[in-house]
């Protein structure tokens, strides 16, 4: 009997895990460095140097964030967007290569690599042919493995709200593939400018979330959401910000 449990479930583990290399997902990556003391300047210009002549192309495209509130302010995030699966079998030796020798000695990363999938049915007014926003609210969700159904609800939901009353703005939402916990989430609400043109209501957001999705559901997906994250560890919020300087184009 114990032997049939242990091979029906490596057998469920295997599939699981095979099951996740979905030709179809869109992946994003992300890295962080630390610009080394006294070095900020030089790691910039490394970085943008390196950045045109590799990451130019939008299927190798990588933008850079600079983190400017909590523990790792001052961190940079560099996101690669909009990544096929087969982009994962190239070869990057020549682009590792150049950084190793030419980046690297004015930054130590914070972390390793991660890579995400991104689920569209969050998506916000996100158009990939776009420039990226400026800023962005950055929210990383830890979400119990028997509540993401709860979770996702109330994003998907709420998503259609603030589309219609933050049409200035976009939202995305990622999941973790690999490089950390399988139930880990980030959303980014991104936007140009802190003075927002949004166009102004009567009604409030339960208001608006009640009428679509009937009486009091608000109340009853709020706090089925509240309690599908962990405690203690399961919203954190950083603020971040377009580092110019190291566009491709």
């Amino acid at each position: 009997m114990k032997k049939l449990f242990l091979i029906t479930f490596l057998i469920s583990f295997v599939f699981s895990a095979y099951g996740q290399r979905n030709p179809n997902s869109e992946y994003w990556n992300t890295f962080h460095y630390k610009a080394k003391e006294g070095n900020e300047q030089k790691f910039i210009q490394a970085a943008a140097i390196k950045t045109k002549k590799f990451n130019a192309n939008p299927e190798n495209l990588i933008v850079t964030y600079r983190i400017t509130t909590g523990e790792n302010a001052g961190v940079y995030e560099r996101i690669m967007p909009f990544q096929s699966s087969k982009r994962y079998d190239r070869d990057a030796s020549k682009e590792l290569k150049y950084w190793a020798e030419n980046v690297a000695p004015y930054a130590s990363p914070v972390g390793g690599q991660q890579i995400w999938v991104r689920l569209k049915w969050a998506d916000v007014n996100i158009d990939p042919n776009d420039p990226p926003f400026k800023h962005l609210l950055k929210t990383t969700y830890i979400v119990k493995p028997t509540h993401q159904n709860h979770f996702g609800t109330f994003m998907a939901r709420i998503g259609k709200i603030m589309a219609k009353r933050m049409p200035d703005a976009g939202r995305l939402v990622l999941r973790l593939f690999s490089g950390g916990q399988r139930n880990m989430f980030v959303s980014y609400i991104a936007f140009d400018t802190f003075e927002h043109n949004n166009p102004k209501f009567d009604s409030t957001w339960e208001d608006d979330y009640n009428e679509i999705f009937g009486w009091d559901s608000w109340n009853t997906d709020t706090k089925l959401f509240d309690e599908s994250l962990e405690m203690i560890v399961g919203e954190q919020r950083v603020s971040l910000e377009l580092v110019e300087e190291l566009l491709p184009n």
